[in-house]
């Protein structure tokens, strides 16, 4: 028992003497390296200068403010559809400033009747064409923000008495809107136009009528760029 005793302790010695000398043989830990977040990839930029072309579709509502030696003063207000095409041109000039020429032309469905002091109107304007120009900010590389103007053409056609007056009206716009590029050559643009046409005669089953016309068009669009 003693010489057993003897033999565990001397290996205990031994074990214990043995050990921090592997323990310092072995090679120290490799410090952690430190995090670095990976760098953000650059926003691709959405090139804005090219030909283009697109549809639109909204609505849009039109006031009339009329008057007549039988009829007095009354007003006719009319709203409906604006379902359109438009083609246009934009050029940078600055990296994030804007200039460009669009046209367009829209489907209107306005049309709206009464019977001042007894004598049955009806006033309709079926479509409207304009020729603007547009300036913008371009922020973020693919959003454009624009203000537009320029010129407005629309039908203009006052009935009444089974007889009917018409003609073709040039007036003015103006408007604004954004704009956003969703692919390299699909963009979506929200936009809003007003349109006034001043005051012009009509003469229709013995009733003469004087009435100018401004139209309020709010609209969504989307456009291909080439």
């Amino acid at each position: 028992m003693k010489r057993l005793l003897g033999t565990l302790l001397a290996g205990a010695v031994i074990g214990g003497g043995v050990a921090p000398v592997l323990a310092a043989d072995l090679p120290e830990p490799a410090a952690p390296e430190a995090y670095s977040a990976p760098a953000p990839v650059p926003q691709e930029r959405f090139y804005w200068t090219g030909f283009y072309f697109g549809g639109t579709l909204g609505y849009g509502w039109g006031d009339r403010d009329a008057n007549g030696p039988a009829t007095g003063s009354f007003d006719l207000d009319s709203n409906g559809v604006n379902a359109g095409v438009h083609a246009g041109y934009n050029y940078m000039f600055t990296p994030n400033w804007l200039l460009g020429m669009e046209a367009d032309i829209a489907y209107t469905d306005q049309s709206d009747s009464a019977s001042p002091n007894g004598v049955g109107v009806k006033a309709t304007s079926n479509w409207l064409s304009t020729v603007r120009a547009r300036a913008g900010y371009v922020f973020d590389n693919n959003v454009l923000v624009y203000g537009t103007g320029g010129l407005a053409l629309a039908d203009r056609k006052w009935s009444g008495g089974g007889s009917d007056d018409s003609d073709v009206t040039a007036g003015w716009t103006v408007g604004g809107g954004v704009e956003t590029a969703l692919t390299d050559h699909l963009t979506a643009r929200a936009e809003y136009l007003y349109a006034d046409f001043g005051k012009e005669n009509y003469n229709f089953g013995g009733t003469s009528v004087k009435s100018d016309l401004s139209e309020h068009i709010a609209r969504v669009g989307m456009s291909y760029k080439f």
